[in-house]
């Protein structure tokens, strides 16, 4: 072990003051409070992006290739086939989306607004295999959207659509609820329901098809399975659901970076009581120091022994701050706290948040830390090293 970190152990494991003793636990208290608030808020705002992240892959489709006009089934449904004969697509169906009002008991005057997905198989997250043969047309609802308007299934609700240009006519349809379906996220289970497109076609041919959803094996191999799909259908345009969502996850991004450098600076607060307690150090060991320039030790020698007595004693509570950090993180993520009521979770737009420390997050956290608390440290010691031996000899 080097002499200096010998050394500066020795002083720390060592502290005869009363002083001294109080601004080392306030400083390594200090810099362990905020790294653990630093940490569970990163984990915070990781959650919540891989929260949004996994309901948005769930509820829309990994990717969409739109036709630009109104597609007829067969040609819709030729698309889709050839997609799914692709690697790496798991499965491709026509689908349209189309904005309606749908009956609320509570409100008759004041029907609701719905956003229709009308796609030609259920997706996977409503637990179906294929659309139930049923008297009128089945429709599956957001889970929310059932409760407000008191849905249950095998019960029934009318969907009014929008007139066509031509016409002043509103068309209805009168729908048997064969399910819901939850994915935690406000917009989908408060404002959306699926119906089979195939049955709206009997209903409404003109309708056609607005492109065909794809879903991925992998979600986040979209870049590697849209290179072979605009090659083979070029006159589809495709997006996939990070396209769709890039101005979300592009503020999300700048959120958790501002709250990351806003949290340092906390940080960078607690680190000066690291400063301060180096100078109680410094003032309690000038003889010990003293000794040790007398004996042949230099300057750089009493300098390298307070730096990393400051950077023991941060470090050792930025690695507290750590642990405690995920410690928390991991509560508050099994027992659910952050939970937001039915309004609130229409302006966060998921209903919980959990908490996902991860491992950059952490290697960000700890290296900003170590930087911070070297960098406090330097000072005091800095000017320790200059003191004259002879009066720091003299010293009581």
């Amino acid at each position: 072990m080097p002499l200096a970190l010998d050394l500066a152990i020795r002083f720390l494991r060592r502290r005869t003051g009363r002083l001294l003793r109080g601004t080392a636990l306030a400083a390594f208290a200090a810099v362990a409070l905020a790294v653990a608030a630093l940490v569970i808020t990163l984990a915070l705002m990781r959650g919540y992006t891989d929260a949004i992240a996994a309901a948005l892959q769930q509820g829309n489709a990994h990717m969409v290739g739109f036709a630009g006009y109104r597609m007829t089934p067969s040609e819709s449904m030729d698309f889709a086939r050839r997609m799914s004969d692709l690697d790496g697509i798991r499965r491709a169906s026509p689908v349209t989306y189309l904005s309606g009002l749908i009956d609320d008991p509570a409100e008759p005057t004041r029907p609701l607004t719905v956003t229709v997905k009308a796609v030609q198989d259920p997706p996977a997250y409503t637990g179906l295999q294929a659309w139930p043969e049923t008297l009128l047309m089945p429709v599956i609802l957001g889970a929310r959207l059932a409760d407000q308007i008191g849905a249950a299934t095998g019960g029934s609700t009318t969907l009014r659509l929008p007139p066509d240009s031509a016409s002043w006519i509103v068309p209805s349809l009168r729908l048997e609820v064969a399910g819901t379906f939850s994915l935690a996220f406000a917009e989908f289970d408060h404002q959306w329901i699926l119906i089979p497109l195939g049955r709206v076609h009997e209903v409404m041919p003109d309708i056609g098809a607005a492109g065909v959803e794809i879903e991925l094996d992998d979600p986040m191999a979209v870049d590697r399975v849209r290179e072979p799909l605009e090659a083979r259908f070029p006159t589809l345009l495709f997006t996939d659901w990070r396209e769709m969502n890039r101005p979300l996850f592009a503020a999300l991004r700048w959120q958790t970076l501002s709250l990351f450098v806003v949290l340092s600076l906390v940080v960078a607060v607690a680190s000066f009581q690291v400063s301060s307690a180096l100078v109680v150090l410094a003032i309690d060991k000038r003889r010990a120091a003293g000794t040790l320039q007398a004996l042949g030790g230099t300057p750089s020698l009493v300098r390298r022994v307070l730096l990393y007595s400051g950077v023991l004693l941060g470090g050792f509570g930025l690695g507290l701050g750590v642990a405690f950090g995920c410690i928390a993180s991991w509560f508050l993520n099994t027992f659910k706290v952050v939970r937001f009521p039915e309004g609130l979770a229409r302006v966060y737009m998921v209903d919980n948040i959990p908490f996902h420390p991860a491992l950059y997050d952490l290697a960000a956290v700890i290296s900003v830390g170590l930087i911070l608390v070297t960098a406090a440290s330097f000072w005091p010691a800095w000017r320790a090293s200059r003191e004259d031996m002879v009066k720091a000899l003299k010293a009581a």
